[in-house]
């Protein structure tokens, strides 16, 4: 390791990095809002290439050896206690952030290969140094590539140098707050981040060329660049209507409570997860439909749901946690409550949400920080609600956009030629197809409840789901769901045809099952081969679902990538929420902007599907007006 902390000994490490193809960098930051680059303070930052590691601290408070442990004393006068702080040596002298960032511009803004362990952090937590901009391509992003070539296991990076190396370190987790450690220690674990990453890049780069991966990668390296995009300007929100919504809220959390209390005929804790159990369990004499990790029967809203509309009890339980999580998640999430101690995520008038384009087995965004990809439906009145908090700027508009039925077009996409592949080419509502199908009558005399039976179906066939479940989001018995399950299949013996053959393939591929979705991604199920029943019973449910999910997540990147090379000067993508994606663009251009996001979504160079895709693009003031 190389320590810098002059001008002589950084030029010189420039000119060793001049010479490379390229190189991982880490930041290390601080701040109330460390995690945000936003607004966090880089104070270390580190670079590794072939043959060199440097480590740079840029105002690190704490010297080499702790003086005094953090502690607390008893004030003799107000009987009160206190904190001090731990008291260390002073430390050595550091560069300036300024004078740093000004000599590493010609590396970080060249054409060199810039990797880094979630990629998107460092570049952007950078950029703030540079008025705002980021660094260009070429990227790579060794927690993407881990992903990529195994997303059943851990992949941060102490992990990842474990599994590879043997390799431990960092057991104080020091990156979590540094300023709580000295000198030496932080110059160590920067090194170590910077360097490992360099060395597992060196690994994990050839390995997605060798599992074919390489134009996945492309993909996945234009998403990132997209995601500097929308984490370059955040999404301005309406704090004056946040306000007021955790009013609204809170008085509906009162409302709500009462009826629990009229509905069970008496006052608990309905908090107390023990207290709802018996009510519900017990006095309402419900059947537990699921269990607690502990065997204890479940009382969130999935074990519920099943008796929504039938036990006045768990109708109001029901309505009391959901506006309790809408509340405390996308509420108080985002203006933050100190009685919960819960930060504002809120800065400037912006959020600044972390999108994670590796955050799920089959492909899909998460996100936190805020998590937005958790929203209701838009068609839901929390949905609409909590959409609504999106504020474009003044002379700006929003363009929202989501996919018509798209994992069902996925599927009769896969499927082939039949009865749910011919209504999509005669322009018949996917779920009215079915409901006609199955029930025997002219789609036009589907009614509400066949339709909601409809769609039971279709989350039994993409989920995996058996018949109890459609019975329950049916609201029929079991009985009755086993009939109508016959009868899909009857009438749609092409799905049923699709699952076998795409099992039967997945299982027989050695020495680990997989698949691909529709754009290459593969997806691994070693537990196809578990001899445990209740493992390979579930991979054996996940495998249409990966199929099917996961190429719906191809789908939407790859609009995104489209829209981010495309859109129109002015336009700023704000979010993708589940098939939606929302952007800003200025007024005097919409019409051209609206254009440009159906053209990424389902322009006539988009048709990866045997079946026709079809989006709506809607221009408007409040996300809500899309719906």
């Amino acid at each position: 390791m190389q320590l810098i902390t002059d001008t002589v000994q950084l030029e010189d490490a420039i000119a060793h990095f001049r010479n490379q193809d390229g190189f991982a960098f880490d930041v290390e930051t601080t701040g109330a809002h460390r995690g945000v680059p936003a607004v966090n303070e880089v104070v270390w930052i580190s670079l590794a290439t072939n043959g060199r590691t440097v480590v740079i601290p840029m105002g690190h408070p704490n010297g080499y050896h702790l003086l005094r442990k953090a502690t607390r004393r008893k004030n003799k006068r107000t009987g009160e206690w206190e904190h001090l702080a731990a008291e260390w040596e002073e430390p050595p002298p550091q560069l300036r952030p300024s004078t740093v960032f000004d000599a590493l511009e010609e590396l970080l803004f060249s054409e060199r290969m810039k990797v880094a362990h979630n990629a998107p952090f460092d570049l952007l937590s950078v950029a703030k140094y540079y008025k705002g901009k980021y660094p260009p391509p070429p990227y790579g992003d060794t927690i993407v590539g881990a992903w990529m070539l195994n997303e059943n296991r851990p992949i941060g990076l102490k992990s990842l140098d474990k599994e590879r190396w043997n390799l431990v370190y960092d057991l104080e987790e020091v990156g979590r707050c540094i300023e709580k450690h000295g000198f030496g220690t932080v110059a160590d674990y920067a090194y170590m981040d910077a360097a490992s990453t360099w060395l597992q890049w060196l690994k994990i780069r050839p390995g997605i060329t060798a599992e074919g991966l390489e134009d996945m990668w492309a993909l996945e390296m234009d998403v990132l660049a997209c995601l500097l995009h929308m984490g370059s300007a955040g999404v301005p929100v309406d704090i004056k209507a946040l306000e007021q919504l955790r009013a609204s809220l809170r008085e509906r959390m009162t409302q709500c409570e009462g009826d629990v209390y009229r509905a069970a005929g008496k006052v608990f804790n309905i908090g107390s997860t023990p207290q709802k159990q018996r009510i519900l369990y017990e006095e309402q004499g419900l059947r537990p439909r699921k269990l607690t990790k502990k065997g204890a029967p479940s009382t969130d809203a999935e074990a519920l749901e099943p008796y929504k509309g039938r036990n006045d009890v768990v109708d109001a339980i029901l309505s009391y946690q959901e506006v309790s999580k809408i509340l405390s998640t996308y509420v108080e999430g985002y203006l933050g409550n100190p009685e919960d101690d819960k930060p504002t995520q809120i800065f400037g008038g912006r959020i600044y949400p972390i999108l994670k384009q590796y955050g799920t087995v089959t492909g899909r965004f998460s996100s936190s920080r805020p998590n937005v990809q958790n929203w209701p439906r838009a068609e839901t009145e929390w949905g609409k609600a909590i959409r609504d908090l999106i504020d474009p700027l003044e002379g700006f508009c929003l363009l929202v956009a989501d996919y018509a039925q798209i994992e069902q077009r996925i599927l009769a996409h896969f499927a082939g030629k039949g009865a749910l592949w011919q209504g999509f080419w005669d322009g018949v509502d996917a779920h009215t197809a079915t409901a006609a199908a199955v029930f025997g009558v002219a789609p036009e005399d589907v009614t509400k409840q066949m339709r909601q039976v409809a769609k039971a179906i279709a989350f039994a066939i993409n989920y995996g789901a058996g018949p109890q479940k459609v019975a329950d989001m049916s609201h029929t018995t079991l009985r009755r769901a086993k009939q109508i399950l016959a009868e899909h299949e009857r009438q749609f013996p092409e799905v049923y045809a699709y699952k076998k053959r795409l099992l039967r393939t997945v299982r027989s591929r050695r020495p680990e099952p997989y698949l691909r979705t529709l754009l290459g991604r593969k997806r691994r199920l070693p537990d196809l081969l578990s001899h445990d029943h209740g493992r390979r019973g579930k991979a054996e449910r996940q495998v249409v679902n990966s199929h099917i999910q996961g190429s719906n997540a191809d789908i939407t990147k790859l609009a995104l990538v489209r829209l981010n090379k495309s859109r129109l000067p002015g336009m700023q993508i704000l979010l993708t929420v589940h098939d939606e994606i929302a952007a800003m663009c200025p007024v005097d251009i919409a019409e051209e902007g609206a254009k440009v996001l159906h053209d990424a979504m389902a322009g006539p160079d988009m048709q990866l599907l045997s079946v026709p895709v079809t989006t709506d693009v809607k221009i408007c003031n409040r996300w809500s007006e899309a719906k």
